[in-house]
This record gives structure tokens, sequence and C-alpha cells, in this order.
């Protein structure tokens, strides 16, 4: 006896009933009443389907209410067989997929053979290859039972099955039904207006202003029960995904084709952001020498006298050696050279050092002494001169020797170890053999220091403010911040770009997957209804997204191979944007699976 009690029921009225209902076991049990007399509503509860949790439901002596959603959905799959009213039949399979797909679902292996059996019982005469879309409503109608007959369900509902067919067609499917009683362990509930009902029915319920009126009543034949196991699911799982990626043909390749131009627009802008910062690095090799100069702190407190400061660590130095991004460390000479009555200072020239866009006039090639526009070029016009030859080191050792004037800053072009415009620069390789032979040695107290790039010495910078006290440094050498912030703004305006990119096409996809599940939202719920489980759902829904993030990463991938965009900041990359876009995939799977509402969808 199946027993349903505490039941909420509004017929034409505001008021609510609250009614029960017994079933007699083994027999054909009509639920009639007008259209909106709520029948449907009864069977979503009968077939366990409906949202309302408010009423009692009891089956051979178990309260089915007190189960949890998988114990529940195990009844929907083995136990209750549910007919709807439209059918509920996937329309673009034929009907050997169909019944395919039905066995799999239960649990069965699919026996072509059986199948004919099983059409031929209910009286369907039709080839296993034609389209189910193809056959009439009396053949959809039995196609439908057939599918819920294999399951062998104990209970078998059916909603409105003869609502569009003919009085003819009527009677063969009520007859349909009084045979299968003969044939199937089983109960069958049928909810129908039709008039024909008194003629098959072995027990009659009303649904009217009274509520629920037995109409006609008989003796309750209870059934041997047999405990089904959990069949394995992945068979189904399996068949499932290969009909849905053939089925959604078009939007799975449209999805496909989204991801991957997402994906690969992406590359082509990340590379265009390593290329930009390449270009900007270039520029800055240019314009920047990476330099920065440090000495002991009492440097300056002693007027510039290196000779007299106290030396720099040399474990400091040892260390500056080793860290990364250093490119060379070069010991400090203090000289100058006489000019006249004047005194002007003679600062290194590196190798690293670049001249390009600083001088006003070039002499020769070779690098030797540069003096500075101010005051010194009208003295080499005055005297023809185009050498100096009185070098002083550390202002006390003299040196004689001439060297020639190589060219002349530029106007204005001053240096960064003073803001003097009297100044010359002297090749450090020259300064290295005239300090060797009049037996100068560098100056303990300072040294000038070269990185690969503005990284680095920023880096550099910050390591020794933070470990070493009483150490000045000079940075000026370049305008580092403006360095930097060109350099971060190339980065920021490109990343914003990679990352617009990115969301946007990611979001495509979600919608485009948003709106695939919509199409599929009756199939869904079919599902539903057939005791497909919440985690197989999400399963089910993702591997497919899976299988397309798949075939759009081969694309990428051959495509970035065709463009020559490879590298593994790439593989980072696709790893972002298919995770993101898988779960949104999947928060939105779960979302979808939640608000399954069979009773609204079947309704509409």
């Amino acid at each position: 006896m199946i027993q349903l009690t505490h039941l909420s029921t509004r017929y034409t009225s505001k008021k609510v009933k609250k009614q029960s209902l017994w079933i007699p076991e083994h027999h054909l049990t009509f639920i009639q009443g007008l259209s909106g007399s709520g029948k449907s509503t009864l069977l979503y509860k009968l077939g366990l389907i409906s949202r309302d949790q408010k009423y009692h439901y009891k089956y051979q002596n178990q309260d089915i209410m007190t189960l949890s959603s998988r114990q529940q959905a195990k009844l929907r799959r083995y136990t209750i067989g549910y007919v709807f009213q439209d059918y509920g039949l996937l329309e673009n399979m034929s009907v050997a997929e169909c019944l395919k797909y039905y066995c799999y679902l239960s649990g069965k292996s699919f026996d072509e053979d059986a199948m004919k059996v099983l059409l031929d019982k209910v009286h369907l005469d039709c080839h296993f290859n034609q389209k189910v879309k193809t056959l009439s409503g009396g053949e959809k109608q039995r196609l439908a039972i057939a599918c819920a007959l294999l399951k062998e369900p104990e209970i078998l509902i059916l909603d409105e099955p003869t609502s569009a067919l003919d009085e003819i067609n009527e009677r063969d499917i009520f007859q349909l039904l009084k045979d299968l009683l003969k044939t199937e362990n089983c109960t069958i509930i049928v909810a129908s207006h039709s008039y024909l009902v008194e003629e098959y029915a072995d027990c009659i319920y009303e649904m009217n202003e009274q509520g629920i009126v037995l109409k006609k009543e008989c003796e309750d034949q209870p059934m041997s029960h047999v405990q089904k196991i959990m069949q394995p699911r992945i068979k189904f799982l399996l068949y499932y995904l290969k009909q849905s990626f053939h089925n959604e043909r078009l939007m799975n390749i449209l999805m496909v084709i989204v991801l991957a131009l997402g994906s690969l627009g992406t590359l082509v802008i990340q590379k265009s952001i390593d290329q930009a910062l390449m270009d900007v690095d270039d520029k800055m090799r240019r314009i920047s020498d990476f330099q920065m100069m440090i000495e002991s702190q009492d440097v300056s407190q002693k007027l510039g006298v290196y000779r007299d400061a106290s030396p720099l660590p040399q474990e400091l130095i040892e260390n500056i050696q080793e860290f990364s991004g250093v490119k060379k460390v070069y010991p400090y000479f203090d000289l100058s050279v006489q000019v006249g009555e004047q005194t002007v200072p003679v600062y290194p020239l590196y190798p690293e050092n670049h001249l390009e866009g600083k001088l006003f006039q070039t002499i020769q090639d070779n690098r030797h002494l540069y003096p500075s526009y101010h005051s010194l070029y009208q003295f080499i016009n005055d005297n023809n001169e185009y050498h100096f030859s009185h070098f002083i080191f550390d202002s006390e050792v003299t040196v004689n020797q001439e060297v020639p004037v190589s060219g002349i800053m530029a106007i204005g072009m001053n240096v960064a170890y003073e803001s003097s415009l009297d100044y010359m620069l002297m090749d450090y390789s020259d300064m290295q053999a005239m300090a060797l032979r009049a037996g100068v040695e560098p100056v303990k107290s300072a040294y000038v220091i070269f990185c690969d790039n503005i990284d680095a010495l920023n880096e550099l910078e910050d390591y020794i403010v933070k470990k070493y006290e009483n150490i000045y440094i000079n940075d000026q050498f370049q305008d580092n911040i403006l360095l930097i912030n060109t350099k971060n703004e190339t980065i920021r305006m490109y990343t914003m770009e990679k990352y617009i990119t990115m969301i946007l096409f990611a979001l495509i996809f979600v919608y485009m997957c948003y709106w695939s599940l919509k199409r599929r939202e009756k199939e869904l719920t079919i599902l539903k209804a057939n005791g497909v489980m919440f985690d197989e759902f999400i399963f089910i829904l993702n591997m497919d997204q899976v299988l397309k993030m798949f075939l759009s990463f081969i694309c990428v991938l051959i495509l970035s191979w065709i463009i020559q965009i490879q590298s593994l900041e790439m593989i980072a990359i696709l790893c972002f944007i298919y995770g993101l876009s898988l779960l949104c995939s999947i928060l939105l799977s779960c979302v979808m699976v939640k608000n399954l509402n069979p009773e609204k969808i079947f309704r509409n």
C-alpha cells in the first residue's frame, strides 16, 4: 500500500485542505479531475520530484520523507518509473539510442533482442534507427512507457498519457496498461480526465472541490519486493557525455572557438607585453647606464678628500660582487687636471657608460678625454690644443702625460658626481694606466657599480641601506623614478588589456555554458526525475566543459606554435584561463542543478 497523508490541496477556492491518499499495490489506479485540479502536482509528490516536502509518504511501511536526498534519488532511479505528459523523450535521439540511454541509466546492459521484445510488449512497431521526433504521438507514448519499464519499476506513474490521442489510441494505451499488470510486478498510477477511465480502472480518485475523493475502491494486493543494488554509473555517464557532445555539436564548436580565441588573444597580448618590456629595457639601456657610486659617509665631511676618508668594508665589496644582477664593480680614482689657473675634476668614463646624445662634438672615435663645454671649449679653440697633460692624483701626485681630447660634452651637460659644469671624463683604461705609471692605487673609500637593469640597481640599493650603516649612495646617474615609472606604466597598460581580455572571454564562455544548460534544462530535469544524483550532474556537466577546454587547449597550442608564441609563462596563462573558466562552470552547474524545478519546467 502506498500512503500519502497531510497533503495540501487547493481547488477553485483559496482554502487549503489536508487530504490523504491510499494507493493499492498491483492495481491500475486513476486520478481524475479537470485541468488545474492538481493531478500533476499529486503525481510529482508520488514520484518524489516535488519540492514540497510537507507531507507524509509511506511505502513498504517506510517513511520516504525521512530518507536522504541520495536515498530518494535511488528510489526514483530503480523503483519509480515516470512517464511525463510530453513523453520526456530526447527528440534528437534514435529509438535505439533512447532505449540504450534508459538502459544505462537503470544500470542495465543494452540487448537488441530484449529491446525488440519490450517494444512488442508495448505494441510499438518501428525501426531502431528511426528518430524519436518522427514518431507519432501514440508511438512516442508507447516508447516512453517502454523506457520507463526498462528499470522494472515497482511504481509506474503516467501523467495524462492519452491527452493528445484519439479514442482508438487512447483505448490502446489503457488496455496496454491493463495488460502490463499481468506481466509486470508493479503498481500503475495514471492521471487522466478521460471518460474511458471507468472501463479500465481498478481504483479511481477524483480531485474536485471536496478535495481528493475515492470513487472506486479495490483490495490491496501486496507485491513481493526485491531489494535492488546500486549499479555502476560510469557507463551511463560516459554514454551521456558522448550523446551530449554529439547532439550539441554547433554549440560545442562555438564554445571551443570562443575559449581558443580568448586564450590566443591573451597570449598575443602577453607576447606584446614581453616585446614592449624588451623595447623599454632596450631604450633604458640606451639612455641609462644602471650605475651607482658608494662612498664612506665621511667623504662629504672631509670635502671630497677620498684618501683620508674611512675605507669601505671589504665584506661589503665582496657581497656586492656576488649580488645577483651586478655587472661590474670598479675601484675609484681621485683625479683632476690643471687647466690654466683652474683645477678641474676628472671623472672616470667606464666601458659601460654611453655617450650617445651627450656630445657637442666628436673629435675622434677612440675614447680618451672628454672635457665639458663650459669654458673649456673656448680654451681649446684659443690655444688650438686638443690634449691636456697636467694631471693630479689625490690632490698631491702630479703626472705629466698628454691625453688627447676625443670629444666635447654637450652644452649644459653635467654629471652625477657633482653639480658643477666644469669637469672632464677620462676613459677608465687610460686612467688605470696613468695611475699604474704614477704608482697610485684606487681610493678605498669609494666604488662605482654597474648593474644589469634598473630592478637589480634598486634591489642592490635596498640591500646596502638595510645591511650597512654610514654608506652614502649616489644613484643620480640616471633618473630612477622616471625609468621605473616608464616600465611600470607599460606593464600596467598591457596587463590591464590582458586581464580584460581573459575575463571578457571567460565571461562569454560562462554565458555560453549558461545558455547551453538552459537549452538542456528539460533534459536535465528528466534525468533528475529518473534518479540522477547531484554529484553525477556535476561530473557530466563539467566533464563536458573539460572536453571542450581540452580541444581548445590543443587548438591554442597548435596556433601558438604556428605564430611562434611559446614560453613557460604561456602555460601559466592558459592554466589561469582554463582554471577560471572551469571554476565558473562548476559554480554555475551547481547553482543550476540545485535550482532545477521539475514541477515548474514540466508545467511549462
